[in-house]
């Protein structure tokens, strides 16, 4: 192989001297060209043809021996350097050292700040892009006018294929659409009355004359003595405090007081002494009165097949005693003292059957006159209803007679509001006891209504609510105050407050009344005697009505009668208008 390189440009004849030519033969290669002769000619003196061959990137090129005639050779070529060896004086050769032509970089991004701005678009251009814009949005609007016009051709709904059935006019169309929305607005109206009336009354009282079938609740009891103070433990206080009582008016007045104090309801709460606290706080009133309360401790006898049961209780009419009562526990000085509000265990209801005959309880060793409520197991006295007071000397006999309403278990799958009563575990706004009872909710109303007013309670209330907080107890100012709006407090109505109470009353409720009593002198001190000569002939039971059944069937109706159309049309449009409108709109 030969290579010769030949440049017969003037600038290359130039640029060489005579004595120094360029050629390769053979396999010697002589190079004749000075280094300048590697410089690029001037701009102006270049010109087309035929010159030297320089090939970037060769990895290694031929080594030349030293030629005996003195000319130059090139030892080694390579991108980075060009080694030559050169006869030097006294016939020493020197290696000197050339830059190589590099292989160009590739082509790189211009920085940021050098890029030319992008050409703004011409008024063609942007023409272009609207009449695109305007043509997707006929085909689309075209699409859905299709889509349309098949579901309502298709569709089992009555009426809706004269919508866009051929051959109609434009006033049969109207009056076809006149027709679909008069149904459409008797479905609803119609559809909205029965829904007010499955959330307002979907449940029936009716009448249960089957007495066999059913146990009677045996009638509790509330009884409130009138002796509460035991003087023995005043005078002990009285020697224990001689710092609060300096003379001899001062005990007689601590004496009337805190027997009026025991007493205080709100029949009462004018007959308190206001003059003089005796250095005894508001919030201890409750701890005194325990602290010096008559020893009142009755027995009681049944002739039922359970045992009954007597608990103290604290009332709005003082520290009172219940007999077969399911929340009587609840209100007692022990159960608030200690903090507790867990459910008690009250064990079984008492009841009587007609086949049991009469059943009386007896309660005896009353030692003193009392006032006596009548009412359910799972209910308190209230102010409001009446009571009856009978001298410690006279044995008593009262005759109740019972009617009692059950709720079905069907209804406890029904809400509060719809069933307008609530169970006794339905307790989620009660604030001082962890159950229901509507007795318990209206002493509660009575309660926040005074806090409302007078920003106090009175001290036979709870005090501590079961979020933690702590109610003041009312003082001689805060009892002056609840004087004027006692008559309010009683019946919970009033024109200038507004009283809200939204008490419901028990699901399962029991009312008694008092038939007949009679009382003769006994010298064993006070009796009182109670039963059911005359059992229930018929009971009142609360049933389910209308069900959510009974709903879908009523509304289904309306639907078939105005429309035609049954559910399965409702799952057509809701395939219409999901599976079926997606691959019509963007399937092709």
């Amino acid at each position: 192989m030969q290579l010769k390189i030949n440049d017969s440009s003037p600038t290359a004849a130039r640029t060489t001297s005579p004595s120094r030519r360029t050629s390769w033969d053979g396999n010697d290669s002589l190079l004749t060209s000075s280094t300048a002769s590697l410089e690029p000619p001037p701009q102006d003196k270049r010109r087309s043809g035929p010159g030297l061959l320089i090939f970037p990137g060769t990895a290694q090129r031929h080594q030349h021996q030293h030629n005996p005639n003195g000319s130059k050779t090139i030892a080694k070529a390579n991108d980075e350097d060009v080694a030559i060896n050169q006869l030097g004086r006294c016939g020493r050769t020197t290696t000197r050292s050339i830059r190589s032509f590099r292989r160009p970089p590739l082509w790189q991004a211009p920085p940021k700040d050098q890029e030319e701005p992008e050409p703004e678009p011409k008024p063609e251009e942007a023409l272009d892009r609207r009449n695109r814009r305007e043509r997707r949005r006929v085909v689309c609007l075209a699409k859905v006018q299709a889509f349309i016009i098949e579901f309502l051709q298709g569709s089992s709904i009555h009426g809706f294929i004269y919508l866009a059935k051929l051959g109609l006019n434009f006033v049969e169309r109207m009056l076809w659409f006149a027709f679909i929305c008069v149904a459409l607005f008797s479905i609803i109206s119609l559809s909205k009355r029965t829904w007010h009336r499955f959330q307002t009354s979907p449940m029936v009282i009716s009448m249960d004359r089957n007495k066999l079938v059913w146990n009677t609740s045996f009638p509790s009891l509330t009884v409130c003595p009138h002796k509460r103070i035991d003087e023995l433990k005043v005078e002990e206080y009285i020697l224990a405090h001689p710092e609060q009582f300096e003379s001899e008016e001062d005990q007689e007045d601590f004496r009337d007081f805190i027997v009026k104090l025991a007493s205080l309801t709100y029949d009462n709460l004018e007959t308190l002494p206001l003059n003089k606290s005796y250095g005894i706080p508001s919030n201890k009133y409750l701890d005194l009165l325990y602290e010096l309360k008559w020893p009142f401790e009755p027995e009681i006898s049944s002739g039922a097949a359970v045992k009954m049961f007597i608990y103290e209780t604290q009332t709005e009419f003082g520290i009172c005693h219940s007999v077969n009562s399911l929340v009587a526990r609840y209100n007692s000085f022990d159960y608030w003292r200690s903090g507790d509000w867990s459910i008690l265990d009250h064990g079984d209801r008492v009841t009587v059957h007609p086949l049991d005959g009469e059943i009386y309880a007896q309660i005896i060793n009353l030692s003193t006159a009392y006032d006596v409520y009548f009412h359910g197991a799972g209910d308190v006295p209230s102010i409001s209803k009446q009571r009856y007071t009978f001298p410690e000397s006279d044995y008593t006999t009262v005759e109740l007679i019972a009617l009692e309403i059950y709720t079905n278990e069907e209804a406890r799958a029904f809400n509060t509001k719809q069933r307008s009563c609530r169970f006794n575990y339905e307790a989620e706004e009660m604030m001082t006891v962890p159950i229901y009872s509507f007795g318990l909710c209206l002493s509660e109303c009575r309660m926040f209504f005074a806090l409302r007013v007078c920003g106090c309670i009175p001290h036979f209330y709870r005090n501590r609510l079961r979020n933690g907080r702590k109610l003041p107890v009312c003082g001689l100012e805060g009892i002056e105050c609840l004087v004027k709006i006692k008559r309010e407090i009683i019946s919970l109505k009033s024109d200038r407050y507004k009283i809200n109470c939204n008490c419901l009353a028990n699901c399962d409720d029991s009312n008694f009344f008092v038939q007949s009593y009679r009382s003769r002198v006994w010298f064993l001190g006070a009796n009182l005697q109670w039963g059911i000569i005359d059992y229930p002939k018929m009971q009142l039971r609360r049933d389910v009505l209308f069900s959510f059944a009974d709903v879908l069937v009523y509304i289904g109706g309306l639907v078939g009668f105005f429309l035609g159309c049954s559910a399965l049309s409702f799952t057509e449009i809701v395939y219409y208008f999901t599976a079926r409108f997606v691959r019509r709109m963007f399937c092709r």
